[in-house]
């Protein structure tokens, strides 16, 4: 079974060097990017010319590597990923090239390839969203009520009415009675302003009584889900005594 990836969606992963461009925005607001660190090779099709890379962010749709040599725009690659103990192999193509290095779109992965990519995105997921809510001065401890459906472990959708136990502006932390894994799309709703959106699970805390503490991230920035206004990023509370 392969993934296949369309090149429309991922056409405009770009150089960070030289600014984002309006596609490469859209493309970060629909599959977060993430720093991630690994060697690579990056093959030609047809010719087996190959490059030594480094691998500096990778998302569900492609990444970004540092290469002295670069390949032409738009050239289909061999992409072979060696992080640790595991490796990820999958077809690419270059959309964007230059002396720095390349941004690649994948093409097609193969099932148990994109297991592998999967698991160093939940890992990614994860460490993202533990650092937002070990920021004290970017989490809210709010309980709002909300409403979160999705599919359960057999593949059975569900809906359940439960409540947050802490906020910020790129997720919550939230009580499940069902089971839910690493990775898993689920759908938020808060119910005291309607609003929806799409969240996948980045973490999976502690057990309180019959009910999980589940941590959510949503798929696409919404700082104004919550209707909380969170201080910025760069903000550290004055010392006490202060003025």
């Amino acid at each position: 079974m392969l993934f296949s990836f369309t090149p429309q969606l991922a056409a405009n992963l770009t150089n960070e060097r030289k600014g984002r461009t309006p596609g490469r925005a859209a493309e970060r607001r629909t599959h977060p990017r993430y720093g991630f660190t690994a060697n690579a090779k990056v093959i030609e099709d047809g010719s087996d010319a190959r490059i030594e890379v480094r691998i500096t962010d990778i998302s569900q749709q492609g990444c970004y590597v540092e290469t002295a040599r670069s390949f032409s725009l738009g050239t289909a690659i061999k992409l072979e990923i060696t992080n640790g103990r595991d490796s990820f192999v999958a077809r690419a193509r270059v959309v964007s090239s230059s002396v720095t290095g390349m941004g690649l779109a994948f093409a097609e992965i193969a099932k148990e390839q994109y297991k592998v990519l999967e698991k160093w995105l939940g890992l990614l997921r994860e460490r993202d969203w533990l650092v937002q809510n070990r920021r004290r001065t970017q989490r809210v401890m709010l309980r709002f009520p909300v409403r979160v459906s999705g599919q359960n472990a057999v593949g059975s959708p569900f809906e359940e009415e439960t409540h947050t136990l802490a906020v910020n502006a790129n997720g919550a932390l939230v009580l499940l009675s069902v089971s839910a894994r690493k990775g898993q799309l689920l759908r938020l709703l808060n119910t005291a302003t309607g609003g929806n959106a799409e969240c996948v699970v980045a973490y999976l805390g502690q057990r309180k009584g019959d009910l999980w503490e589940v941590g959510v991230a949503f798929s696409m920035p919404n700082p104004t889900f919550w209707q909380v206004a969170f201080p910025p990023s760069n903000w550290t509370p004055p010392a006490p005594g202060g003025v």
